[in-house]
């Protein structure tokens, strides 16, 4: 049983893509934050090769994930933790502990990510390790392994560009092998908008 892990935050203006809002708003901001998340989970269902499980945050905003998101056949379970890192830690020893054998992160930052590109991780880790899909500001849009390895997610400087780096130090550290994907764009600022399909005056 392979796992797609998708991390998401409920879509409140004020609390989703910051840095956008500076440029754009919050209400715009979050509504970007909103198409953005669905599309991502619309391109990356794929039930014959992988369990998606969308873990969500807060906790107390259960139904009203459900209701926005709005797909009865995934997985629903709230992001546990005090970290980013403690979180994804925590979300990684559930699947794991529900007997996948492989499980990949996803974010909400980057909508080229697809199912195709699930896949391809989950073939790679036949192979290695760890998969890691770069982004270009420094982190990472996508990480898989095919073990509970709690390690890779400590001493990281999350949400800076050393995200990346440091996961790799982590990886090597650990003696593990990994594999690295193509490097893609989040999408963080109002600047990373161009050259995708979203149109700011119509949301």
């Amino acid at each position: 049983m392979n796992t797609l892990i998708i991390f998401i935050k409920y879509p409140q203006a004020g609390k989703v893509k910051t840095r956008l809002a500076k440029d754009i708003g919050d209400n715009e901001a979050a509504k970007i934050y909103s198409q953005m998340t669905k599309t991502i989970i619309e391109k990356t269902i794929d039930t014959a090769n992988y369990n998606t499980f969308i873990f969500y945050d807060p906790p107390e905003k259960e139904q009203d994930i459900k209701k926005w998101i709005n797909k009865k056949e995934l997985n629903y379970l709230p992001q546990l933790g005090n970290t980013l890192g403690e979180r994804i830690s925590s979300a990684f020893k559930e699947v794991y502990s529900s007997g996948t054998n492989k499980a990949l992160i996803i974010g909400s930052d980057c909508i080229d990510v697809d199912k195709v590109t699930i896949n391809e991780a989950i073939d790679l880790l036949d192979t290695t390790d760890v998969i890691l899909g770069p982004a270009q500001d420094g982190g990472y849009y996508l990480l898989g392994t095919n073990e509970y390895s709690p390690q890779i997610f400590q001493d990281i400087e999350w949400s800076t560009d050393k995200v990346l780096q440091q996961t790799i130090q982590q990886v090597n550290k650990m003696g593990l092998k990994y594999k690295l994907l193509k490097t893609l764009k989040d999408i963080d600022t109002v600047d990373d908008l161009e050259g995708f399909n979203i149109d700011i005056a119509n949301i």
